[in-house]
């Protein structure tokens, strides 16, 4: 008997079926809930969802109406949304002095307005209690050189996860935020490409490795289950690395 038996779970940030999104999915099924799965690119969406006879529905969470599509789509394919995960995110590291208001707007749009606005979509369709999760970072406690945008961002709707829990509080739902430490995901592949920002984060793991996308996955669904009975809360994948500290430039790139 699986974790997430009889459940529907939407899992936006799929596209990527190694990234965090396509294997939460993965590990949804095999613990058997029903999934919707989707993300901006129709393709792999149609590939992971005939593999796990799930449902694909493209999602862009930067375009007006499509959050909101998708919870319809899903409500209509199985007639209840017990679990939503935001997956999404953007890499685009930068000093200060060199953001754009764009470049601000941009990762505003992927990691604070639309996981914002995917938290009460869900919210407003879920009857029966149910779990909302949003993944965002283990930087946001460590203030990290050089991604204002990525960790301010993220730390935005951290807030907002605490204060949905409280107003949604009547319909008795599950409203956390997912913290991974850095994990090995096409949107951070190129550092696991380099062997020097590796070491200086491994080294900083008081566990002694860096968390991996399983690890994740593992969390979200446990997360997701009856056994969670936790909300607003922070929950985090990185090996303890936030009791510790990121490295300096230097330690990682030799700069």
């Amino acid at each position: 008997m699986g974790k997430l038996d009889g459940k529907v779970a939407v899992i936006l940030g799929a596209s990527s079926i190694e990234g965090l999104g396509g294997v939460i999915a993965k590990s949804y099924a095999n613990e058997g809930a029903k999934v919707v799965i989707s993300g901006r690119r129709q393709e792999p969406l149609d590939e992971l969802a005939m593999e796990l006879s799930g449902k694909a529905q493209v999602c862009d969470i930067t375009v007006d109406g499509d959050i909101e599509n998708l919870f319809k789509v899903a409500k209509e394919e199985y007639g209840k949304v017990d679990i939503a995960i935001n997956t999404t995110g953007m890499y685009e590291p930068g000093n200060l002095n060199e953001l754009t208001r764009d470049h601000l707007r941009k990762y505003s749009e992927v990691s604070f307005v639309g996981p914002t606005i995917f938290i009460r979509e869900a919210a407003n369709i879920m009857e029966n209690g149910g779990a909302i999760i949003t993944t965002t970072s283990v930087t946001v406690e460590l203030s990290a050189v050089g991604l204002s945008g990525y960790v301010g961002t993220k730390a935005a709707t951290d807030k907002i996860v605490q204060i949905a829990a409280k107003e949604y509080q009547h319909k008795r739902l599950r409203i956390n935020s997912l913290s991974p430490g850095l994990v090995d995901t096409p949107m951070t592949g190129a550092l696991f490409d380099m062997d020097g920002p590796i070491k200086a984060m491994t080294k900083e793991s008081p566990l002694g490795r860096l968390a991996n996308v399983q690890d994740v996955a593992n969390t979200a669904v446990w997360m997701a289950s009856d056994d969670c009975f936790t909300t607003g809360d922070l929950i985090r994948v990185s090996g303890g690395i936030q009791l510790n500290r990121l490295p300096t430039a230097e330690e990682m790139y030799g700069q």
